[in-house]
């Protein structure tokens, strides 16, 4: 029998309709009596749910914390993990995790649904049922299968840190363009064990994260001369055009200097959520080869934007930043 945590934060996933017709959080330390099936797993369940059970769209990363420290808490005593996630910020706190604990050596599954668990063609069961499988397979020397955090959603167990929420009323929500599937859950339950990140290091939980991270998105349009460069900023993550291209501009050149002058880490990512960004490909992306700007590579926008977050956290001089964002940590770029 394997032990499961369920850690329930939130979101759709958690509501049912109450007497008067009403969305309302369900008790979710009774969840096998909401979803049946579940007792056809040879798990137990135990339930946790966060201090403040919130709408993802209220994700911060301090809830983040949160998380990771219950999951540390948690860690000797269950064989994995499932979370309950709105799918709003899912993608972002799949990424957060996996940067969080490094040298993890159990499953961790966050799932969630479009519809509540409580209504007519609710994809909760499912996602449900097969997140807490997912969690309980195990190898030939009976340790967890799945080792990394994941998203599973609509049939597919993804790697967390490769997803991102591409529709918010298709049930097939999450997509990840740039790394395949994990697994696939049909008649028949299909893994790709060659595909499964496994870690090497010993198990390393980090508490702190910065956010002192920017965002500028390029458009046809921009007025480059006004963007402001502002002082706290110690990364700042350029969203270019196609594979990593921006407009030859002298007044898009000067504001790339003074934010370089400012101390502040450039990143070049791109808007394409699929393929990866190429420093130098076309003539278009020489005006970025003027500053020392890293590539965000194939990692998608959340990955990229998080990791920041994290890296900045540990308080790394700015060489060994530069080197652990273009390294692969937990399976998020290709190297």
């Amino acid at each position: 029998m394997r032990k499961i945590a369920l850690i329930y934060t939130g979101g759709t996933i958690g509501m049912r309709r109450n007497d008067v017709g009403k969305l309302t959080p369900m008790e979710f330390g009774a969840v096998s009596d909401k979803v049946p099936s579940l007792k056809l797993l040879p798990i137990d369940i135990i339930p946790v749910a966060l201090s403040h059970p919130i709408d993802s769209s209220e994700m911060t990363p301090a809830i983040w914390v949160e998380l990771t420290e219950t999951i540390e808490s948690l860690m000797d005593q269950v064989d994995g993990f499932v979370i309950l996630h709105g799918t709003d910020t899912m993608a972002y706190t799949a990424c957060a995790l996996s940067f969080m604990i490094q040298g993890l050596r159990k499953p961790v599954i966050i799932t969630g649904s479009q519809l509540p668990v409580g209504v007519l063609r609710t994809d909760a069961i499912e996602n449900l049922v097969s997140a807490f499988e997912f969690a309980a397979m195990v190898d030939e020397n009976d340790n967890g299968l799945i080792q990394e955090v994941c998203i599973y959603f609509e049939y597919q167990l993804l790697r967390g840190n490769r997803a991102y929420k591409r529709s918010s009323n298709e049930f097939d929500a999450f997509s990840s363009p740039n790394f395949p599937a994990l697994a696939e859950s049909g008649v028949k339950v299909t893994v790709a064990n060659e595909l499964l990140w496994k870690s090497k290091g010993p198990l390393l939980i980090q508490k702190k994260l910065n956010q002192e991270v920017g965002v500028v998105t390029l458009y046809p349009g921009l007025v480059y001369d006004q963007l402001p460069v502002l002082k706290h900023w110690k990364v700042l993550l350029l969203r270019t055009f196609g594979a990593g291209n921006a407009p030859r501009s002298s007044q898009f050149l000067k504001f790339l200097q003074e934010v370089e002058k400012n101390g502040t880490i450039i990143v070049n990512t791109s808007q394409c959520v699929s393929g990866s960004v190429v420093p130098g490909l076309y003539d278009s992306s020489s005006t970025l080869e003027q500053v020392n700007m890293l590539s965000a590579n194939d990692m998608t926008f959340e990955s990229a934007l998080v990791k920041a977050m994290v890296l900045l956290g540990q308080g790394l001089s700015e060489e060994d930043f530069r080197s652990k964002f273009t390294t692969s940590l937990s399976g998020e770029l290709t190297d």
